[in-house]
């Protein structure tokens, strides 16, 4: 009956005491404040050991942000300096709040060339209100849950815009590396500029940037190769080496940065300038104070003034897309160094919200994770998130006192660096991988990765995004409708469909074409008039309004045309649903038997009151519905009662319980 099915699954009451005690567990208890300051949990158990390989680690991974902070903020049209502001505020942050021990915060390649394109636009002031504005957004899709929204980024456009900003930021490196000097935007422009100015190529700084990535992919080639087992060095030796080439290869931006300029100042010492130098580092630590809301430009004749609104419309998408890209990659990365266990992505936003809100008081441009230091970390033997204390303590060191020692740093051997980073980016394997296993994946993948050149990076993956989206609504609006039609124990034929997914209301009208087109033609000779539809709802979870009221017109619909609708393997919800808009009648079966033997059953009956009254057959079913307010059970149009006299009492079958029909005016 369906009152007993309906009973199965009874609707949460709102219990405003129980709502009250979950808030409180899950907000103000103990528990919730581990978890939202995961330093609780680990700060307790701290030793000596878990000091030493965060310090190890921490100082490791510090060596390789000073020099990289450097060349990403010239990547991003930021002072030199910038780039460290926005390595320390982020690793001192993430001790407190963040639960990743091997994530590293600081400024990355595909966040410097994004911001670079406000930078243009507004220079300082924007890029720091940015961190701010970045910081917030992503601190409130921590609060409110809303880390959902990154997975509706698919991979495929992930992929198309790694790979076209990792291009864009090769691109605009070659300028350092031939040693030029101009201003541009985007990829196209960027090339122009370069084939424009190449007979003004600077060969110190060509040969220097040219020397320096070859040897950095030559080190990261080799930089996890050791001696074989059967070497004729002793183990002690081997070991020795071991560690050295390991050093090496770790520090080797490092390295290159010291040794470029080391030979940059000797020749400097001469008066021989063959290199274009960095220019001067201001020494000592930012001011903290909030970043300014509103924007004043004195450089033109004309004072120009843009308030908070005026620069929130020159930002335009970057407010949405920088928080949501900074996210994505942060998120991802502590993925993948969880080693399998589980990451609270929520808390990772409110970590990363608060690094960049945070780092808007020190003048930072907005920061996420970072692959290649994160990567370093792990290897060095991090042991908690404290050594990000270190990493940025390093940083401070640095700004204090080697910035003086910065402007000897050629700009070939720091482009040269960023060039051979993001080498690494390109991913032209994944579309091999989807050619084979997912060809339509391609659509979103060539759509990024193209409109990233032309119309710039921001709106490449928006259109991205748009595309994966459309594909993702036309799934979900065609799904696989299988019919066939099948013949009971006895014989009689009938219509099976059976959607292999949830129907909502992008599929609704789509569903009832399917069903209705199932039909044989009138041509099709069978053994019986087929007048009998079994909809089986095994792979329905939910169904909206559209869709009930769809299908109650199908019935409706097929009732005129002497067609009787079953369903079957239907949720108590979805039941409801279908209660809910009134149907003048509504046949459920709880399984497949069930249905065949009330299709047998009611031929059988059907073929006796014809055969004794003489009338042409016209359907499996009677039409002759009960008009009362309570659950009854098909009588067969002769007025034979096809259950026992005791059962329709009842009104159902007992035996079987098999079969059930809601009048219009039924009240469930």
């Amino acid at each position: 009956e369906i009152a007993d099915i309906l009973s199965e699954e009874e609707e949460d009451t709102f219990d405003v005491k129980e709502c009250c005690t979950k808030c409180q567990q899950r907000f103000c208890s103990i528990r919730a404040l581990r978890r939202r300051f995961p330093i609780t949990t680990w700060l307790p158990h701290y030793s000596l050991a878990d000091l030493k390989g965060d310090v190890i680690a921490g100082v490791t991974v510090a060596l390789t942000v000073i020099p990289q902070g450097l060349a990403l903020a010239a990547l991003a049209g930021l002072p030199q300096q910038y780039g460290l502001y926005t390595a320390f505020m982020g690793c001192f942050m993430y001790v407190i709040f963040g639960s990743c021990k091997d994530l590293t915060i600081g400024p990355t390649a595909i966040m410097s060339i994004i911001v670079s394109e406000h930078v243009h636009v507004g220079g300082i002031t924007y890029s720091v209100l940015l961190t701010f504005l970045c910081g917030s957004i992503q601190l409130l899709m921590g609060i409110l849950n809303l880390g959902f929204l990154i997975n509706f980024i698919s991979a495929p456009v992930i992929s198309g815009f790694t790979s076209a900003a990792a291009i864009t930021i090769a691109t605009t490196q070659l300028k350092g590396i031939f040693g030029l000097s101009f201003s541009s935007e985007g990829f196209i422009d960027t090339l122009h500029h370069l084939f424009d100015n190449i007979s003004s190529t600077n060969i110190a700084d060509m040969l220097l940037g040219f020397c320096s990535v070859i040897l950095l992919v030559i080190i990261k080639h080799f930089k996890d190769r050791k001696f074989s087992e059967d070497s004729t060095l002793s183990s002690a030796v081997r070991k020795v080496l071991e560690i050295t080439w390991m050093i090496i290869a770790t520090a080797r931006n490092a390295l290159l940065v010291l040794i470029c300029g080391g030979v940059a100042a000797i020749l400097l010492a001469y008066n021989y300038k063959p290199f274009t130098l960095t220019k001067d580092v201001p020494p000592g630590l930012p001011g903290f104070h909030p970043p300014a809301f509103s924007y004043y430009d004195n450089s033109s004749n004309a004072t120009l003034h843009k308030n908070f609104i005026d620069i929130c419309k020159d930002l335009g998408s970057g407010i949405i897309i920088i928080p949501l890209l900074s996210l994505l990659e942060a998120i991802a990365i502590a993925k993948a160094f969880s080693k399998g266990k589980k990451l609270d992505a929520t808390q990772e936003m409110i970590a990363l919200g608060i690094c960049n809100v945070m780092g808007s008081f020190v003048s930072a441009y907005p920061a996420t994770g970072s692959f290649s230091r994160t990567a370093i970390n792990n290897n060095t033997g991090v042991r908690t998130p404290l050594g990000g204390l270190f990493t940025g303590g390093t940083v401070i060191l640095a700004l204090a006192v080697l910035a003086p020692f910065f402007k000897y740093i050629p700009n070939a051997t720091l482009s040269a660096m960023i060039f051979t980073a993001v080498l690494y980016m390109v991913h032209y394997q994944d579309v091999i991988v989807m050619w084979r296993s997912n060809k339509p994946d391609l659509l979103p993948w060539g759509v990024t990765f193209v409109f990233s050149f032309i119309l710039g990076l921001e709106y490449g993956i928006i259109l991205g995004v748009a595309i994966a989206m459309i594909m993702l609504l036309y799934t979900t609006a065609r799904p696989k409708v299988n019919s066939s039609i099948k013949q009971t124990s006895e014989g009689f034929n009938y219509l099976f469909v059976k959607p292999d997914r949830t129907v909502l209301f992008p599929s609704a009208e789509y569903f009832r074409t399917k069903v209705t087109k199932a039909f044989p033609s009138k041509n099709t000779t069978l053994d019986d008039e087929l007048c009998t539809v079994v909809i089986d709802g095994e792979y329905l979870t939910e169904i909206d309004y559209t869709m009930a009221v769809g299908v109650k017109n199908m019935i409706e619909t097929f009732r005129k045309d002497d067609v009787i609708t079953i369903f079957t393997n239907l949720k108590p919800s979805i039941i409801r649903t279908l209660q809910g808009t009134r149907p003048s009648v509504f046949h459920y079966c709880r399984s497949i038997d069930q249905v065949q033997s009330v299709i047998d059953r009611y031929a059988k009956t059907q073929d006796e009151n014809e055969d004794a009254s003489g009338e042409e057959k016209k359907s499996n079913f009677p039409h002759n519905y009960p008009t009362t307010n309570s659950f009854q059970p098909l009588i067969g149009e002769g007025g034979t009662d096809l259950v026992d006299e005791e059962e329709n009492q009842d009104g159902v079958d007992k035996e079987a319980n098999q079969i059930v029909e809601i009048p219009n005016s039924s009240v469930c």
